[in-house]
């Protein structure tokens, strides 16, 4: 199979049976012989199996190649390819292992278009045709179900994003002492600072990013200013191993207007070092209407902990328009990452819902209130619950804003909340929408949905197999009537489904 790869810009055959970006290609000469000696490294260091054929896509996203009565997990394949694969350590109790020879390849195999594929870790189905990632995506949705015995009405194909290029509208980035990826074979006292994302399955690890295809700008200008800025006046990344170091990680958020939100996250605080960078990003970058700094609290991961703050005049916020209403998301809060396909996710809810003015709506993990608010001028009442302060401060903001008051949003803990006593308080629902985290939701919080005498429960689910799981409970009292899935994330195995369920 003849393809190339992409590396600096360049096009550059890969040297046969090497683990490149997880699949081989035609045998070649390479100009680079630093990088020759890798490839030959790397392959000292594989156990290859095969050739065998990949026999279906699982959930996580990997295909499984079956030999010898074992199952492997492989990355970067399509099911229906026959090839050979590197076997990797064992991880979680599951076989896995990377393509590394295409012997067959599917018709629906293409050319990844990021030059970071297979070092970074997302956008993994880039060497899918989008067309195909789709029915991919309905498959594990329609096994998950089948698997828990769930019954549907037929399901309908996934409704693709508006956009598979640029269209989230927040990014997290991480700082790092040292990059790794591609540039892994240099010696030691090349390998420079990073600013990115975590390496593809090493989360330990951070690739330096010089293109991405995931958010407009000016999100790729930001960063490039930012660790260019950072290197002339020598501010230290984050060490992982000697946990030390001042920048440590970078959120960014665009509104479809290009307003834009920028929190810095800082291993240490060093006011005037701080306040001399953010000071100087505002400047050279007018779209930043916001402008926060934290300070992590903990080693574990790179993700924001601590209290974030307002840099001078800026707010903690970014507005967002979706549905006809403006939503204040503070930089703490969550909101959907793809937000056009989100507003016809929560149109669709509308619909399904079919409010005539007289119900009550409960609406659990409800964040910043944006379902809610979708909901409420057509229901007599809507309560929305959510363990994040910072969110239901946004959520009441948000409904002052759009003038909707029979809205009302309260903060607590969804296990600890809603509980029969919270009904016997507040009232039978009519209409419960959920939207729980990727793990679904607690046996407690089913109980008390069938329980509670909701004509209609509508669930927002973002993963197959956590729905599937749940819905075995929910139907005990609740037949699915409706469900339609969607692609939130195109080039990664993550799926919305939207499935209503009325009372038996």
């Amino acid at each position: 199979m003849g393809v190339f790869f992409k590396r600096e810009s360049r096009y550059l055959p890969a040297v046969n049976r090497s683990v490149i970006k997880g699949v081989i290609f035609a045998t070649a000469e390479v100009s680079d012989q630093r990088y020759y000696l890798y490839l030959l490294n790397s392959m000292q260091q594989k156990t290859i199996r095969g050739p065998v054929k990949l026999e279906f896509m699982h959930s996580s996203g990997r295909s499984v190649a079956v030999s010898e009565g074992k199952k492997t997990y492989v990355d970067f394949g399509i099911p229906g390819e026959e090839v050979t694969y590197a076997l990797e350590r064992r991880k979680q109790g599951f076989r896995s292992g990377k393509v590394v020879e295409v012997i067959v390849p599917s018709p629906n195999r293409i050319e990844p278009f990021c030059a970071h594929y297979g070092d970074c870790g997302g956008c993994t189905w880039q060497h899918i045709n989008y067309l195909h990632q789709l029915k991919l995506k309905r498959t594990i949705l329609c096994n998950a179900l089948e698997k828990y015995e769930i019954e549907t009405p037929e399901i309908p194909e996934v409704i693709p994003s508006p956009e598979t290029h640029y269209f989230r509208h927040r990014l997290e980035y991480a700082f790092s002492a040292r990059s790794f990826g591609e540039t892994s074979f240099e010696s030691k006292h090349d390998i420079s600072p990073a600013l990115g994302f975590h390496c593809f399955d090493e989360p330990g690890k951070v690739i330096d990013i010089r293109e991405c295809y995931l958010q407009q700008q000016p999100s790729r200008s930001i960063c490039e200013f930012i660790k260019a800025y950072a290197l002339e006046h020598h501010l230290d990344f984050y060490d992982q191993q000697q946990k030390n170091g001042f920048l440590r990680s970078l959120s960014i958020r665009v509104n479809r207007s290009g307003d834009t939100m920028v929190v810095i996250g800082f291993h240490e605080d060093r006011p005037v070092e701080r306040e001399k960078l953010l000071r100087t990003l505002r400047q050279e970058f007018p779209a930043i209407v916001s402008a926060c700094w934290t300070v992590h609290l903990s080693h574990a991961h790179s993700q924001m902990q601590g209290e974030i703050f307002p840099f001078a005049e800026s707010e903690p916020y970014l507005y967002k328009v979706m549905g006809g209403n403006r939503f204040r998301v503070h930089a703490s809060s969550f909101f959907q990452p793809n937000a056009k396909q989100a507003e016809k996710i929560f149109h669709t809810i509308q619909q399904w819902a079919g409010l005539t003015g007289s119900e009550k709506v409960y609406d659990l993990y409800t964040g910043v209130g944006t379902i809610a608010l979708f909901l409420a001028p057509g229901a007599k009442q809507v309560t929305g619950i959510e363990g994040s302060a910072g969110a239901i401060d946004d959520a009441r903001a948000n409904a002052r804003m759009n003038g909707i008051e029979n809205a009302e949003f309260m903060v607590g803990d969804i296990l600890e909340t809603f509980k029969p006593e919270f009904l016997e308080q507040h009232g039978k629902p009519d209409l419960i929408v959920l939207d729980p985290p990727r793990s679904g939701t607690l046996i407690e919080i089913k109980k008390t949905i069938n329980q509670s005498g909701a004509k209609k429960v509508i669930y927002l689910s973002c993963n197959p197999v956590s729905l599937a799981f749940d819905l075995k409970q929910l139907t005990e009292i609740y037949r699915v009537t409706r469900i339609q899935p969607f692609d939130m994330l195109p080039h990664t195995q993550h799926l919305e489904t939207l499935v209503m369920l009325e009372i038996c």
